[in-house]
This record gives structure tokens, C-alpha cells and sequence, in this order.
């Protein structure tokens, strides 16, 4: 099965990028396979954990309150990984069988679908780095 470019799958496994039809039997292996969290998780949770080391150290905030904060988050996470799979399926378009949504029109029009990644991924960073920042402020002494 082959793999969609390198920074296809960056922009999917940190920002959940709907990949579309051209790499459904892909994306429906990945999120189905064991080990589709560390998978996911793993290179999100270190981006998240660079900046947030980051965002610590710009205003001077107790880094290890930023990180104790984001590995239970991560905890979290793991705890709720079959939701969290589920939600990654509705997120592609498809259903556990590999099967497009109907409430996903967007799936198979490439337009619509940059459109929406394009905004979920401004909208997360602009989450991420703000929830990082405000922790990291009110870590601050």
C-alpha cells in the first residue's frame, strides 16, 4: 500500500489533514493498526512539548508545570484513544469500513477539502500556541 508524501503525512499526524480518497486504504490502515496513538500521538506530543519548553522559557515561566500539564493531557488522551480513533475516522471522511460519510461532502472535492484543512489547521495552532502561552504566563512567578 503506498504512502502519501512526506509532508502529507506530517500535515496529517500534526493537524489532522483530510487526506481524501486518493489515500483512503492508507488512512483507514494507519488509524485502524495497532499502535495508531503512538503513531498519532507520539510526533504531536513532542511538538507540543518543544513548544511548550519554549513558550516557558520566552516568559520565564516554571517549565515543569507546562510539562506536567501537557503529559497529563497526553494521559488523558490515552484513556480515551478508541473516541479519539472514532474521531479520526469522522475527521477523514470515512466510517470503520473504509466507507465515505454522508454528513462529509467535502471528501471527495479537493477544493472543499483544502479549504477545510487549511482552516482546522490555522485554527489549532492558534489554539495550541495560545493555550501554551497562557499556561506558560500563569506559570510565571
Amino acid at each position: 500500500m503506498p504512502r502519501p508524501p512526506l509532508q502529507l503525512q506530517l500535515a496529517y499526524r500534526l493537524f489532522g489533514w483530510r487526506l481524501g480518497p486518493a489515500w483512503r486504504d492508507w488512512v483507514l490502515h494507519d488509524i485502524a493498526a495497532p499502535g495508531w496513538l503512538f503513531r498519532q500521538g507520539g510526533l504531536a506530543l513532542s511538538v507540543v512539548l518543544m513548544l511548550g519548553s519554549l513558550a516557558s522559557a520566552l516568559v520565564h515561566g516554571d517549565a515543569g508545570k507546562m510539562l506536567s500539564l501537557i503529559v497529563v493531557l497526553a494521559g488523558v488522551g490515552a484513556f480515551l484513544r478508541n473516541s479519539l480513533k472514532e474521531r479520526s475516522l469522522r475527521q477523514q471522511g470515512i466510517d470503520a469500513d473504509g466507507n465515505r460519510l454522508e454528513l462529509a461532502p467535502w471528501y471527495d472535492d479537493d477544493r472543499a477539502r483544502r479549504r477545510r484543512n487549511v482552516l482546522s489547521a490555522v485554527g489549532t495552532t492558534v489554539l495550541v500556541l495560545g493555550g501554551l502561552l497562557i499556561v506558560a504566563v500563569r506559570s510565571a512567578p
